[in-house]
């Protein structure tokens, strides 16, 4: 009988030792779980932090998109790739009227001749020929085909 009780004893040793063993392990699961956790929130924290530095960002961009747009709407002008801006001045034949444009190198000439007789409408009934550079200007080309120049002067006569 005594053997058997030193067998339970030995027994419950093990059994201690093994509940000890468990116990250890979970407090060490649970320190790992703490550091983990502990990890987990200053990521979480750094990427709440990104976050909204990026919504602050996005934001201003935003505001400076809408500002561009804005200028943009209005400029009278929109731009396909190769268009530029220039100046066109017309010129009567005897000088009593010098005025300037604003147009792209690819608008026809007509569309810059109906501005100026608009403008100087007493202009408008005759027969008018342009000329620049000293050749002639056909109407139904743009500024570009003409080989109108920014700043070039367009002499009219009638």
């Amino acid at each position: 009988m005594r053997e058997r009780i030193k067998e339970l004893e030995q027994l419950l040793k093990e059994k201690e030792n093994a509940i000890q063993n468990l116990g250890n392990e979970i407090k060490e699961f649970f320190y790992k779980n703490k550091q983990l956790e502990i990890e987990y929130n200053k990521i979480n924290e750094k990427l709440n932090r990104m976050n909204s530095e990026l919504k602050e960002q996005l934001m201003k961009k935003e505001t400076i998109i809408k500002e561009y747009k804005l200028k943009i709407s209005q400029f009278p002008f929109e731009f396909s790739s190769g268009e530029k801006i220039m100046s066109i001045i017309f010129m009567s034949f005897d000088k009593n009227i010098i005025c300037s444009f604003i147009c792209k190198n690819t608008d026809i000439f007509n569309i810059l001749e109906n501005k100026f007789y608009e403008k100087y409408s007493k202009y408008k009934g005759f027969d008018n020929i342009f000329y620049s550079n000293g050749r002639k200007i056909d109407k139904y080309k743009s500024l570009d085909e003409n080989k109108i120049k920014n700043n070039d002067i367009i002499t009219i006569f009638n």
